[in-house]
């Protein structure tokens, strides 16, 4: 027999002992099958039949930095604490509903996905809960209500999902702006009523277009039937806050999604000037491409058309006053000033008829 032909011999030989090693109906009188690596620890088709996450022993629970189990469980998996040095754990598609939820054993954790697992609310990060966690998958559940506060230990999450979930409320979400390190937040509800219970405050503004302009951050948040408007500080509020202010938070949004079918502010032209105002500020290359520009809308008079709140355009369909449509410069800063300001355009347009 030649070599070439012993070894691919040797070859499948060695395949079949691993795969007989790491597959598996590892769990008694259920349908799954296991797969082991040194580091981690895989489970599939076990449909919803596991009570808990079996114990093998002790060497090999230290050595688990990834748990993969969607579809296994039926109640939440008291063992899991056992896992303690867990990164990676994927628990998609289980079944755990209104359970309590422990997750403070688990203080290396990085990436935890819970998605599809029937939750009805969000699960108690304690403040001495992991500082590692970037990445937190919640979607597809049954949350109808955030608090921000929630969240307020996870100091270095990156990704927060938290899309179609049937959520009615959003209260305290100037902490989530608070985090430092959040990059991107899905909020897209499938309910078609959502609220944000309290508006931020100026001064909560104030704090945070201070920290996104010192990290100079990259945010992006996508949200369903709570219009932008509700959300930043409103034209009247304008005359107490900076333009820079202004620049930072809408620059740092501008990759950001707000989506409204039924809570849409109507279109306004004392409104439409200051933001367009502030918006021709930004400093930034495509905002008239943005997602940011492309999804912020406000409703037009006849109650049915979505009219873009920072085109021009809008502001000349809407037939807003010759003064508004000639007046896109900078915020005037006194009254004096504001008066030789105005008189400008009129001298201008009695010179032209004299002539």
């Amino acid at each position: 027999m030649s070599n070439v032909h012993q070894l691919l011999i040797l070859l499948f030989v060695a395949i079949t002992l691993t795969k007989s090693y790491n597959i598996s109906s590892c769990i008694p009188n259920t349908p799954c099958k296991c797969y082991f690596t040194q580091y981690s620890f895989k489970l599939f088709n076990c449909s919803h039949t596991l009570y808990d996450l079996p114990i093998f022993n002790s060497k090999t629970t230290n050595n688990i930095t990834k748990i993969i189990a969607p579809n296994s469980f039926n109640r939440w998996p008291i063992q899991l604490c056992k896992y303690s040095n867990i990164q990676i754990l994927d628990l998609s598609g289980s079944y755990f509903d209104s359970q309590y939820i422990d997750l403070s054993c688990l203080s290396y954790l990085i990436h935890l996905n819970l998605s599809n697992t029937q939750l009805n609310k969000i699960p108690n990060f304690k403040k001495n809960f992991s500082n590692h966690l970037q990445i937190l998958d919640l979607s597809n559940n049954h949350i109808k209500f955030i608090d921000g506060i929630q969240f307020q230990s996870l100091n270095n999450l990156i990704s927060l999902f938290l899309q179609n979930n049937p959520i009615k409320y959003i209260e305290h979400l100037e902490d989530l702006f608070y985090l430092s390190n959040l990059q991107s937040i899905n909020l897209i509800s499938s309910n078609l009523d959502s609220t944000l219970k309290q508006s931020l405050t100026i001064n909560q503004w104030i704090i945070i277009s201070q920290q996104w302009n010192n990290s100079r951050k990259l945010f992006s948040i996508r949200m369903k039937n709570i219009p932008l408007q509700f959300i930043i500080p409103n034209p009247e509020q304008f005359p107490i806050v900076s333009i820079d202010l202004m620049k930072i938070i809408l620059k740092t949004l501008i990759n950001s999604t707000f989506i409204t079918l039924f809570n849409t502010p109507k279109c306004d032209c004392s409104h439409l000037r200051p933001y367009q105002r502030m918006f021709s500020f930004v400093d930034y290359q495509k905002k008239y491409s943005s997602p940011l520009f492309q999804s912020t809308t406000c409703l037009m008079p006849d109650g049915i058309t979505h009219a873009r709140l920072f085109d021009r355009r809008t502001y000349i369909d809407l037939r807003c006053p010759l003064l508004g449509k000639i007046s896109f410069f900078p915020l005037i800063e006194s009254s004096s000033s504001s008066l030789s300001n105005l008189l400008i355009p009129f001298s201008i347009f009695y010179l032209f008829l004299m002539h």
